[in-house]
């Protein structure tokens, strides 16, 4: 579609009426600087019909040439329906089918507009818009004869479509019904004397904008008078058709030379385009670069105050300590040991959280003592394991943790039911990943509980006592004592 700030000039043969980019005619023409598009209804235009024969390369282009210079001798505005990128590429014949425009009045206000510094988008003829919007209409045949009429303010615009390409234009420069359907009667008888139109050929008429007058003329001759069709836009079928003058639409008039401020202008706003997004990418950058370094500053501000604010808390304390008569050398130990020891080596609510699931799976056991406490040497009381490599003589100011629990089997259970909670709770315990058991009533007492006489009896009164490490503490003291 066309730019919304472009105008458009339609050259009649009495005048030059501008318009807007909806179609809407302007009382006063547009500013220099705003493109335009200009649309041709003259009588100087003829429709020719080349044939190609089937070359290739410059011996194409030099005959096609020849033609336009015998067809349309000394027409300086001349375009073709069929686009270069439609022509075959292999040597094969094909025609082509161009319309010529030689009008003194239309060089002269084109020479006016490149005078004025105006843009010229380019320009078109309304014979060939108007086949441009007959294409574009899905209640037209496709294929077959049709014949167009455009009813314009200083009379009708007539077009001839084979299959949708347009071979012959007129204009009519009378605005009464009865005459123009006389004359459309006319255009067809000449059109067949002209061999143009074949002579069983019955051409649908179109009228683009609806006259009830015209309509009862051409019916009365016996014409093949096709429904009518709406207009898209509210400003009527003109305005539709003058707007399909863009840069897509085909038979382009206008030279290179002629469009060529157009096209600096378009090349022009796209570099500024460009440049603007590039400022615009260069500012962006520069805004995080400088909210980066404005977010290191404040970050470095702060840890700034946090150390002052450390540094005057730290002076507080030493001097209430120094006022206080304490013992730094003392309270420094007693940090040193709650940092490395206290911290680390005890934590009570994992252990207690699965002691107190193993009691609860268990109801035939009491818990009767639990102690977790930081020790020299954890469970000195458990039996040696042949296995494990010799203690290291480490340092004597190193602790270890020790977790240590009594469980009594409830009272009045047989030897029996007592092996088996015995047992249950040691591989319980030895399920734990965390925990090493070091002491184990399981592994010790293994089969003593079913002994019988007053040694069981004797026994069942003892509770059974646990004692265990944590795993990470135990792997580490085994590591130290293969390295020795």
């Amino acid at each position: 579609m066309a730019s919304a700030r472009s105008g458009l000039l339609l050259v009649q043969p009495l005048q030059a009426q501008w318009h807007d980019a909806a179609g809407q005619p302007l009382a006063q023409p547009l500013v220099a600087h705003v493109p335009v598009r200009v649309v041709a209804d003259l009588i100087e235009e003829t429709h020719v019909r080349i044939e190609v024969p089937a070359l290739m390369g410059a011996d194409r282009a030099g005959f096609i040439q020849v033609q336009f210079q015998t067809l349309l001798p000394d027409v300086p505005l001349q375009a073709t329906w069929q686009a270069a990128s439609r022509q075959p590429l292999l040597p094969k014949a094909f025609v082509l089918n161009a319309v010529g425009v030689s009008s003194q009045s239309l060089r002269a206000l084109l020479d006016e507009q490149v005078q004025q510094q105006r843009p010229v988008e380019g320009v078109w003829t309304l014979s060939y818009l108007m086949a441009r919007w007959a294409a574009l209409q899905h209640g037209l045949p496709v294929s077959g004869w049709l014949f167009l009429c455009l009813a314009l303010p200083h009379g009708m615009r007539m077009v001839l479509l084979h299959d949708r390409v347009p071979v012959f234009s007129r204009l009519l420069l009378d605005r009464d019904p009865e005459q123009q359907a006389q004359e459309v009667g006319q255009t067809l008888k000449y059109l067949v004397d002209t061999r143009v139109l074949d002579r069983s050929a019955a051409p649908g008429v179109v009228l683009m904008q609806p006259d009830p007058g015209l309509a009862e003329a051409l019916q009365a001759q016996g014409l093949n008078l096709l429904p009518p069709l709406p207009a898209r836009s509210a400003q009527g079928v003109l305005a539709d058709v003058l707007a399909l003058a863009h840069g897509r639409a085909p038979g382009q008039l206008a030279s290179p030379g002629l469009r060529r401020h157009f096209l600096a202008g378009k090349a022009r706003l796209g570099l500024h385009l460009a440049g603007s997004a590039l400022a615009l990418v260069a500012v962006a950058g520069l805004y995080q670069q400088g909210r980066g370094v404005l977010d290191r500053m404040h970050q470095a501000r702060q840890a700034q105050q946090q150390a002052v604010a450390m540094e005057q808390t730290a002076q507080g304390l030493r001097q209430g300590i120094a006022s206080s008569g304490m013992d730094i050398a003392l309270l420094r130990l007693a940090m040193q040991v709650r940092e490395r020891e206290l911290q680390p080596g005890i934590q009570l609510p994992e252990p207690l959280w699965q002691l107190g699931q193993l009691l609860q799976a268990q109801p035939q056991a009491d818990l009767q003592r639990m102690e977790m406490a930081l020790v020299p040497q954890a469970c000195a009381s458990a039996p040696v394991d042949p296995a494990a490599p010799p203690a290291v003589p480490g340092d004597s100011t190193r602790t270890w943790t020790q977790w240590s629990f009594e469980i009594r089997p409830a009272p009045g259970l047989l030897p029996r039911a007592r092996q088996a909670l015995l047992d249950d709770l040691g591989r319980a315990m030895a399920g734990w990943k965390d925990w090493k058991v070091l002491t184990d009533p399981a592994r010790v007492e293994s089969g003593a509980v079913i002994a019988g006489g007053q040694s069981g009896t004797a026994d069942a009164l003892a509770a059974w006592r646990w004692c265990l490490a944590p795993q990470a503490e135990q792997e580490r003291v085994t590591t130290e004592g293969a390295g020795s």
